[in-house]
C-alpha cells in the first residue's frame, strides 16, 4: 500500500521536505496531484474519509456529535418535505461518491447528504446518475473545504443545487449552479429552486446544536 503523505485531520495533505540544496536553501516536493486511481492505495476502515478536490487530497474525521445531530434533523425535514412535494424523489443519507476526472484536474467527493430526482431504485441501478441537489454540513475545524473546495468540485461535476449548512453562525447557504460561456459556477440564491416549498426552520434545526 502507498504511504498516505501527512495530512492534518480536516485537511489536505502535504508537501514533504527534502534536503536542502548546497547554497543551504532547503527545497520542498511539490504537493502530490492525486487522481482517481490513487484511491486504491488508501485505507478503507480507518475511520478517515478520502475525497480528492482538484487534485488535493482531502482527509477527514469521522464526523462529530454535533455534525450528526444536524444530519438527522435535515434528514427528518427533508424527508418530510419530499414526501409532500415530490415523492418521486429520493434521500440519500449515507455518504455516496461522486467524480469527475480531466487531464488537468480531478475530483472525488462523498456529499454528507444528496437528493435525486429519481426514485431509490433508480439510485441503486444508475450509478453514473447524478443528484438534483447536495448537502454539506460545516466542520468547524475547515470550513473552507465546504465554501471554497467543494463550490469548485460540485460545479465542475454538474450538481443543479448545492446547500451548505453551517451551526456556527446558524445558516443554510443556497447556491444554484449556472454557465457563463464555458465555464460553470454558483450563484447564490434566497431558497431552494428545485424544492421551492421547502422551509427548513432554523431554529428547529439549530436548537441546541
Amino acid at each position: 500500500m502507498t504511504q498516505v503523505p501527512p495530512a492534518t485531520a480536516t485537511g489536505t495533505a502535504a508537501a514533504t521536505p527534502i534536503a536542502p540544496d548546497s547554497d543551504g536553501t532547503t527545497r520542498t516536493l511539490p504537493v502530490k496531484r492525486y487522481r482517481l486511481a490513487d484511491l486504491s492505495d488508501f485505507p478503507t476502515e480507518d475511520g478517515y474519509r478520502y475525497e480528492i478536490i482538484d487534485g488535493e487530497l482531502i482527509v477527514t474525521p469521522a464526523p462529530a456529535r454535533r455534525h450528526a445531530a444536524l444530519a438527522v434533523r435535515l434528514t427528518r425535514l427533508l424527508s418530510q418535505a419530499l414526501d409532500k412535494q415530490q415523492p418521486g424523489w429520493c434521500l440519500i443519507t449515507q455518504p455516496f461518491v461522486l467524480e469527475t476526472e480531466t487531464e488537468t484536474t480531478t475530483h472525488h467527493c462523498e456529499p454528507d447528504l444528496g437528493i435525486f430526482a429519481q426514485p431509490l431504485e433508480t439510485f441503486v441501478s444508475d450509478e453514473e446518475l447524478l443528484p438534483a441537489i447536495v448537502i454539506e454540513i460545516v466542520s468547524p475545524g475547515n470550513p473552507e473545504n465546504d465554501y471554497v473546495r467543494k463550490v469548485t468540485a460540485y460545479a465542475a461535476i454538474g450538481i443543479p443545487e448545492y446547500w451548505i449548512v453551517d451551526s456556527r453562525h446558524r445558516t443554510i447557504t443556497f447556491l444554484a449552479l449556472t454557465t457563463t460561456g464555458q465555464q460553470r459556477h454558483y450563484a447564490k440564491i434566497e431558497h431552494s429552486q428545485l424544492l421551492p416549498e421547502t422551509e427548513l426552520a432554523l431554529d428547529e434545526i439549530f436548537a441546541g446544536l
